[in-house]
């Protein structure tokens, strides 16, 4: 398997863009290379609940072809708006289940973008891409951008699985991503926090539900590993998509000297995210790099003003945040629930069971 050279849907569909009474106009981001769609209130029409309501079907066609729409210049205001704005997409709001990164909710199921430092870059990723069961929206609001920097940058994943080597994307078709994950306590996302609950079975539970293997080591660490895909079917156009934390999740990801501290303090054994592929085989430093230019080719920033709206399809594009300066007030949510459609698969490896 190689990746696609067809053009993109976009370039195959534009007349779904750009006619009808509810055509939308392409604009272009501000490094001029590659389009997505912002559209923008006209005087008296600045509802955006009212614009979604009446503009949904056009609106989900240009998510499809482009991955990522722009509402720019409506008053949203609040959570509440923001929430309804959504919901007037897609009603299938979701909450944040199986979490790997910090966040808390400020409204019902909307929840701030990360609690993550202000001065870490957040990697380009897709929402909960390691997970059965994953969002197939995730929305943005700016409440308050940030004072410098502080982006959301995108990344088209059809982009970066052709920019990928042929040879590394046959491998990982062939042995697809292991996740590995330690929940140690003080360190990171804790277990808690991660399954939402305090009850070690309902984790247990919910691990063996969705395939995820776990133990509890001696130091009372959970200690889980789960054999996913690196890609998906988009149940849309039917195209074989690049969706996984491959990279996201791998120590080397993290700054430097964070990973250098965690990796002295528990053992790269035990940091709190690590990957590699199915079988085990560690990624080499220069498929881990091939990995980094493609995203690094593919990704796209635009500055943030107050109001604006990010809808983006969650299988085909991914996000990220930039470090920054000031308040900084971004708010996300979730929607339309969607379950893979391949057959769960089991990791050809096993944890060696101890009596504690």
């Amino acid at each position: 398997m190689t990746p696609s050279n067809k053009p993109s849907f976009a370039a195959q569909y534009p007349q779904k863009l750009n006619h009808g009474p509810n055509a939308l106009s392409k604009s272009v981001p501000l490094e001029n290379i590659e389009p997505y769609v912002t559209l923008r209130s006209s005087p008296g029409k600045s509802n955006p609940v009212d614009f979604v309501s009446a503009t949904r079907d056009t609106i989900a066609t240009a998510l499809t072809a482009v991955g990522a729409v722009l509402l720019r210049g409506f008053q949203v205001g609040d959570a509440q708006r923001f929430f309804q704005t959504v919901e007037a997409l897609d009603p299938e709001i979701l909450s944040y289940s199986e979490r790997s990164s910090p966040r808390h909710a400020v409204a019902d199921r909307v929840y701030t973008s990360t609690d993550h430092p202000a001065d870490q870059e957040i990697v380009m990723h897709s929402e909960q891409s390691y997970t059965l069961n994953f969002p197939r929206f995730i929305c943005f609001w700016c409440k308050v951008p940030a004072a410098t920097m502080g982006a959301t940058p995108i990344a088209s994943n059809r982009t970066i699985l052709e920019g990928l080597p042929s040879e590394l994307v046959e491998k990982f078709r062939r042995k697809g991503v292991l996740y590995r994950r330690t929940y140690t306590p003080g360190l990171g996302v804790s277990w808690q926090t991660a399954f939402q609950t305090d009850n070690r079975g309902d984790v247990e539970q919910f691990c063996r539900e969705r395939d995820i293997e776990f133990e509890w080591d001696r130091e009372d660490r959970l200690k889980t590993r789960q054999y996913r895909s690196a890609f998906q079917i988009h149940p849309v156009t039917r195209e074989l998509v690049w969706f996984n934390h491959a990279l996201f999740f791998h120590h080397t990801s993290l700054d430097p000297e964070i990973a250098s501290a965690l990796i002295d303090a528990v053992g790269l054994d035990n940091v709190p995210t690590d990957t590699a592929f199915g079988d085990g085989e560690a990624f080499s430093s220069s498929e881990i790099e091939a990995m980094r230019r493609a995203v690094a080719a593919a990704k796209r920033r635009f500055p943030w003003e107050v109001d604006d709206v990010l809808l983006l399809d969650n299988m085909l594009m991914q996000h990220g945040r930039e470090a920054f300066t000031g308040e900084r007030k971004i708010l996300t949510l979730m929607a339309r629930p969607y379950t893979s459609l391949r057959e769960p698969l089991r990791s050809p490896l096993q944890f060696s069971r101890q009596e504690h």
